[in-house]
């Protein structure tokens, strides 16, 4: 992940934005199914790739020169760009969400969580490592949120109420 060295630039933003309403409207057109819904608690931030997995299927597809060309019209030069680029947002935007859902308040509650699952009697040993083990990975998400990523999210800040609004709309 060399290229991560540099943060996304702007024009980097606004085309991935450009072409997310063009490629929504092919992947209903066409009916894809969209089930790369988020990075899972077990993944590393810095592996989730959905944009690159999304362009691997419809390479095969018979949509791939329609798909090819929103892309170009958006002004990326190649769909492999679009890939990484859109990749690399939405690592920053998925960071820069779990970092504001990660509130003091909220990792207060699930440290009670953590005594409460520890002192329940009526748990097995099995269910309460599987409970602590998942929100063990929980709270310390925020803090093994990539340093990569970190300029990545300072250049998506701005964009994020529309990229929001944009994710709503699919």
């Amino acid at each position: 992940m060399a290229q991560a060295a540099t943060p996304l630039g702007e024009d980097d933003i606004q085309n991935f934005m450009k072409a997310m309403k063009p490629l929504q409207e092919l992947g209903d057109k066409y009916d894809f199914e969209n089930n790369e819904d988020g990075p899972s608690e077990n993944l590393d931030l810095d592996e989730f790739s959905p944009m690159s997995h999304a362009l691997e299927n419809v390479k095969e597809h018979e949509s791939y020169e329609e798909f090819k060309t929103i892309i170009l019209q958006a002004g990326f030069s190649s769909p492999q760009q679009w890939a990484s680029v859109g990749d690399r947002v939405l690592r920053a935007y998925t960071s820069l969400r779990i970092i504001e859902e990660m509130t003091p308040e909220r990792i207060e509650e699930m440290l009670k969580s953590v005594e409460e699952v520890k002192k329940n009697q009526y748990l097995s040993p099995e269910i309460k490592k599987q409970l602590l083990e998942s929100l063990s990975q929980t709270m310390t998400m925020k803090e093994n949120i990539s340093q990569s990523t970190k300029a990545d999210q300072e250049a998506l800040k701005p964009y994020l109420a529309k990229l929001e609004r944009l994710f709503e709309e699919e």
